[in-house]
């Protein structure tokens, strides 16, 4: 096989807090039958980032500083244990995590439509003339179908650049490790960053949870025995320990949050030592909370225009919420889709700077990728 031609849109080191002897066992939800794989296959696909595989390598370096934290953590150390280098490192593997996955992908093709509509103009009006050299064997639909492909690539490389940048958004949450101490295992899925709004979502209808929404709250798995759990503090309160855990004693909280890993998957699930049975158990309850509702939303492109179009986003909050003891919610304040705290334009306007100059998305990534290490001394 070419170098890097299998390119991960789940980080195999992140799969490792899964796996054994690295191996997982998967549940594809089209299929219904458990297999085990090696976290080489899971969660990749052929040149998902482009040929050649340059973005790829780069996301590779990316993926060696985001992983330090999480290593930390899986390895006993708690959250008051990070440096504030190591937070930043964090939050910016759980938003661009969240930018970088098939179901995000999905929901980029949404547009496939309009950019098609766009290209045909364009190649109608000659404005490709000059900037693409085209083999003489293409026909004129191969070179459309090229050209759409390429702008829908670009517009996820776009969307991945404003996920490094993303936690400048997600600074102001708090956060608790909840640690299972059950004997039922924290599974996760090919879309492991759950996010959720429980205070908010029966009310307002939110289907989408944005980073900037307040009474946000973010699931992001360590291991099978750890999640994250990033929360409003103006919203929510916990009752933790001096470590900042909330112990999962309940089996059936375990069930409640290892259900949203169904509701938030596109294709597969993964476990490490669950049985069959109870991995199948869950299976047959998904539609109690799996949602997939179609909106129309604004899907901003990789040339900085914005679209209306139908869409299934990623990342809808799902039907039911885990009951997490100790958690007090606040009432009193009416729902604001940015929190006063909460700073994503910062990074959401570094992304659009970054790629109005450099101008090739591929080469525009990897620009933001190394701004980044530098702006965190990496």
């Amino acid at each position: 096989m070419p170098e890097r031609k299998n390119q991960h849109y789940v980080p195999q080191h992140f799969l490792k807090g899964w796996a054994t002897d690295n191996v997982v066992n998967v549940l594809p939800l089209s299929e219904g039958e458990i297999f085990p794989n090696s976290i080489r296959k899971v969660c990749s696909r052929d040149y998902f980032y482009g040929n050649p595989p340059r973005v790829e390598t780069e996301l590779g370096k990316l993926e060696g500083h985001q992983h330090s934290p999480i290593k930390k953590l899986r390895n006993g150390a708690d959250i008051g244990d990070l440096s504030g280098q190591e937070v930043k490192l964090l939050l910016s593997f759980i938003t661009t995590q969240r930018s970088r996955t098939e179901a995000e992908r999905e929901d980029i093709r949404s547009a496939e439509e309009f950019m098609r509509d766009a290209v045909k103009d364009d190649m109608e009006h000659d404005r490709y003339e000059g900037s693409v050299i085209w083999d003489s064997d293409l026909t004129e639909e191969e070179m459309e179908d090229t050209m759409v492909d390429a702008s829908l690539l670009g517009t996820h490389h776009y969307i991945i650049t404003q996920g490094i940048f993303g936690y400048t958004g997600i600074q102001d949450l708090e956060a608790e490790m909840l640690c299972n101490v059950t004997e039922r295992e924290f599974i996760i899925s090919d879309t492991p960053m759950v996010l959720d709004n429980p205070r908010y979502k029966p009310r307002y209808g939110a289907v989408p949870a944005g980073i900037g929404n307040r009474g946000l709250q973010i699931y992001c798995p360590i291991d099978q025995n750890r999640i994250l759990l990033l929360y409003d503090p103006q919203i929510y309160r916990f009752k933790s320990n001096s470590r900042r855990q909330v112990l999962i004693k309940d089996p059936d909280v375990v069930d409640q949050i290892n259900l949203t890993q169904f509701h938030n998957a596109e294709n597969a699930v993964i476990s490490s030592s669950s049985s069959e049975d109870y991995i199948q158990g869950l299976h047959s309850k998904i539609d109690e909370v799996r949602r997939r509702e179609e909106i129309t939303m604004p899907l901003e492109t990789e040339s900085m225009e914005t679209v209306e179009v139908e869409k299934t986003p990623a990342y809808q909050a799902p039907k039911i919420s885990p009951d997490i003891p100790g958690c007090t919610t606040m009432t009193h304040l009416q729902y604001d889709k940015r929190r006063p705290s909460c700073q994503a334009p910062k990074g959401q306007n570094l992304a659009r700077r970054i790629f109005n100059e450099v101008g090739f998305p591929d080469a525009a990534l990897i620009y933001a990728i190394r701004f980044f290490e530098e702006q965190l001394e990496l």
